[in-house]
This record gives C-alpha cells, structure tokens and sequence, in this order.
C-alpha cells in the first residue's frame, strides 16, 4: 500500500505541475501562424522557461525535498537539475507533438541547431511509452548525487551536499525501490530489466547532448543559468512551503 501511495503521490505531483497545458497552444499557434524570426526566438525560450520551471514546482514539492535546508536544495539544484530540465523538456516537447513535423520543430530552430533538433527527436523515439514509469525515472535522477556532466562552481567547496552525498541515498533508494517493483509488477523481471537499461542509455544519451549545448550555445548557457538564479532566489525568500505537498491543496 505504501508503495501504491508513493507512485499516486509522484503522478499527482507531475500531473499538477505539468506545463503541457501552457506550452501545447504554444505549439499549435506557432506552427499555424506565420511570425518573424525575433517572436519565434522569444517564444522558444519561453517554452524552455515554463518546462524548467514546472518540473521544479514538482520536485519541490515532495517531502524529500522538504526536510532539506535552503542550501542543500540549492546544492540538489546545481548538481541535478540542468540535466534533468533537458530530460523533461524533452519529454515535454514530445508530448506536445513539436518533432510531429518539419513547421513544429522549426519552432526550436532559433534556439538550436537542426541537427540538435533532430537528434533530440531520435532519443524521443526511444522513450517508454509508459508516463508513469518516466515520472518515476525522473524523481530517481532528480534525487541523485549528481545528473550533469559540466561543473562551471569555483564555490564548489561551499556545496551543502559535499561531504553529506550519502544522505540523497535514502531518498534516491526509495524512488528506485519502488520503480522496479512498479515494473516488475507490470512488466515482470526480464522485461523491467530491459526497459530500465534503456531508460539509463536515454538519459545518458541526453545528458551528453545537453553537456555539450550547455558548454557551447551560449544562448542556451544563458537561459538556464537565469532559470536556476531565478529558483535560487524563490528558494530563499519563500522556500518551498508556499507550494502543496505533492501539488496536493489542503494537505
């Protein structure tokens, strides 16, 4: 029961915060209507922007990320989240048909190249057609001890987390845990295996690609780090208390 209370929780949390309702019409407008290249660029980055920050709101929001102090969740940020954010904006994008046809991924044109684009789309291709298993992949990464592969923090001494790595285990255990089980119970042993081991090469494959965007668009360098100042400074002034447990009201 706790396990089936878990995974509600982690679905809910995603469901509640999902930007697809914002980001779709997004989409569709700009894929029906012709625009000058400046509004495209501006709304691309937009699309990037609201994606970040929904999947925060639904990390935020669990009890893990709770319990932490404000500098550890800025330590979980900079360590995790950059990689994650590209992971959910693809998913995202996905969802929302922009690799559907030649008009809707040239959307992301201004801000990546085609070749960006297109790969992005073949990693797509590949993901698990099963949404709740992502959401539960997501919240394992998200509460891992690090999901990016570029560390520009000359403060690096100064991260909350530093020598206190062990302690993301517990929760990272946990999400694991009942992921597996989750598939085994669906898919049974030798199909869970499969289809983590794939979930695994997916994320590497992305978390490349997004090392390699961050280090050499500096466009894209420049919109995630305002993100994360941006969530930085919302942590600090209002934490995360003002955000429902598990997108829950009345909780």
């Amino acid at each position: 029961p706790d396990n089936w209370a878990l995974i509600s929780n982690v679905v809910h949390a995603f469901d509640t915060f999902s930007p697809s309702y914002k980001v779709h019409p997004i989409i569709e407008f700009l894929t029906q209507t012709s625009v000058d290249r400046n509004y495209n660029f501006q709304q691309s980055l937009n699309i990037v922007s609201i994606i970040c920050q929904s999947i925060q709101l639904s990390i935020s929001s669990t009890a893990d990320f709770r319990i932490m102090t404000t500098d550890e969740q800025w330590s979980l940020i900079q360590r995790n989240m950059r990689g994650i954010w590209a992971f959910y904006c693809m998913v995202i994008c996905y969802q929302c048909n922009l690799f559907h046809n030649t008009a809707s991924k040239s959307i992301m044109r201004p801000l990546y190249t085609s070749d960006d684009v297109e790969y992005v789309k073949s990693i797509t291709m590949r993901l698990d057609p099963d949404e709740t298993l992502i959401k539960l992949m997501l919240m394992v990464l998200s509460f891992s001890s690090n999901c990016f592969a570029v560390n520009e923090d000359h403060n690096i001494k100064r991260d909350s987390l530093l020598t206190g790595t062990f302690r993301l285990f517990g929760s990272q255990n946990v999400y694991v845990e009942v992921m597996w089980k989750y598939m085994v119970y669906r898919y049974g042993y030798f199909e869970s295996a499969k289809r983590f081991c794939e979930l695994i090469k997916i994320m590497l494959d992305e978390i490349k690609l997004a090392s390699i965007i961050y280090d050499d668009n500096k466009i894209h360098h420049a919109l995630v780090d305002k993100i994360a100042d941006d969530i930085k400074q919302t942590i600090n002034i209002d934490g995360s208390e003002n955000i429902p447990l598990w997108g829950k009201t009345g909780i």
